[in-house]
C-alpha cells in the first residue's frame, strides 16, 4: 500500500482513529460550537483528541469550559513501531521496535502548560496507552538526529489502557504508594528511577492545582508535602 493511502493530511491516523473510538450512537463529529471546530460532542460534552502539545489548544479548551464539560484525551505510545518508507512513500525499507516506551507518567511533560484548567470543575483528562506504528519517510527532510527522515504520521495498532483523570487529587495516583511524607525533586526522581527535569515538571503543576505546598528547603532544593 502507497502511504499516500494511509491518510496523511491534515488529520493523523491516530487522531482519526481515537475520534471514531470516542464516538458514540448519538455523537456528532467536526461540529462548529462556538466559532471552534470540536472533535465529537455529545449530550452537551466536548470530546477532544490532542496529539500534540497542549499548548496548542489550551486556549480552545478554556474558551470551552465555561458553558460546556471538556475532557482531553491524550495518546501515549507504550509500544511503538517504526516504519520507514522509500522517498517516494511507495515501498517499505525496514521496520523496528523502538526502545522507547511511553508511560503514564509522561503525562507530567503535558499538563505543565494547563494546570489552571485542570482545577476547573468541567475539565476531564484520559490518558490512553497505545501501540502504535510510527510512520517515517527516507526523504531527506527530517532532522539531522534521525539523519535526514521525516516523520510523517503515527498509526493506532491497539488501545492498551485508558486512565481517567476527573478531579485534581486523582493526579496524585502518579506518585507512588512509598512516596515520603516530605521529599525534593532529587529524592522523588530517584524513588521514581525518573530524570529530575521530569519530576520538576510535575511537582511544578502539583503546587498549581494545590496538591504540594512547599515545607522548606534542603539546600537550594524545595521540600515538599502532598496536602
Amino acid at each position: 500500500m502507497s502511504i499516500s493511502q494511509i491518510g496523511l493530511l491534515n488529520e493523523s491516523n491516530l487522531h482519526s482513529a481515537l475520534k471514531h473510538v470516542y464516538s458514540g450512537t448519538n455523537a456528532v463529529h467536526e461540529s462548529n460550537v462556538d466559532g471552534y471546530v470540536v472533535d465529537v460532542i455529545q449530550n452537551d460534552s466536548i470530546i477532544e483528541i490532542q496529539t500534540g502539545s497542549f499548548t496548542k489548544i489550551r486556549p480552545k479548551i478554556a474558551e470551552l469550559l465555561s458553558r460546556y464539560h471538556v475532557k482531553l484525551v491524550y495518546p501515549i505510545a507504550s509500544e511503538k513501531t517504526i516504519v520507514v518508507y522509500d522517498s517516494k512513500k511507495e515501498n517499505v525499507l525496514y521496520k523496528r521496535r523502538s526502545p522507547k516506551k511511553g508511560e503514564l507518567i509522561d503525562i507530567a511533560d503535558e499538563i505543565i502548560h494547563i494546570p489552571g484548567l485542570i482545577t476547573h470543575p468541567n475539565f476531564s483528562l484520559e490518558v490512553v496507552l497505545t501501540k502504535e506504528e510510527e510512520i517515517r519517510s527516507a526523504d531527506g527532510r527530517g532532522s539531522w538526529r534521525r539523519k535526514g527522515i521525516s516523520i510523517l504520521d503515527r498509526k493506532l495498532l491497539d488501545i492498551i489502557s485508558r486512565v481517567n483523570f476527573d478531579h485534581a487529587r486523582d493526579y496524585l495516583m502518579l506518585l507512588p504508594d512509598s512516596t515520603p511524607s516530605a521529599f525534593t525533586n532529587r529524592q522523588l526522581a530517584q524513588l521514581m528511577r525518573k530524570p529530575v527535569r521530569k519530576i520538576q515538571k510535575l511537582t511544578y503543576s502539583f503546587k498549581k492545582m494545590g496538591l504540594l505546598e512547599v515545607i522548606g528547603r534542603q539546600g537550594n532544593a524545595q521540600v515538599f508535602r502532598i496536602t
